[in-house]
């Protein structure tokens, strides 16, 4: 491979990350997931069964809507939409 491969790839790797990183709370907040809790008429709200499990994936969505999106998730979004990226960008032609 390339160096100019190496250095696309790993380029669109950071920005894709990245977009993702700045990009989780706008989409949280969008679909309903705000500071206040969940908004009234939104998907979040229609997703809302009466009682949610801790540790679901509503739960962890109503937390990083409320709270801010925590150091581990940020990671986690990072790295993958960051490998994702990457293998796009390794595959494309």
């Amino acid at each position: 491979m390339d160096a100019q491969k190496i250095v696309t790839i790993a380029a669109v790797s950071g920005v894709t990350a990245g977009a993702a990183l700045l990009g989780a709370p706008v989409v949280l907040g969008a679909i309903g997931f705000t500071k206040a809790g969940v908004a009234a008429g939104s998907i979040a709200a229609a997703a809302q069964g009466p009682a949610t499990a801790a540790g679901s994936l509503f739960a962890l969505c109503q937390s990083a809507g409320v709270l801010g999106t925590a150091v581990g998730t940020k990671a986690i979004i990072g790295g993958a939409a960051g490998t994702v990226g990457g293998a796009v960008a390794a595959i494309w032609k």
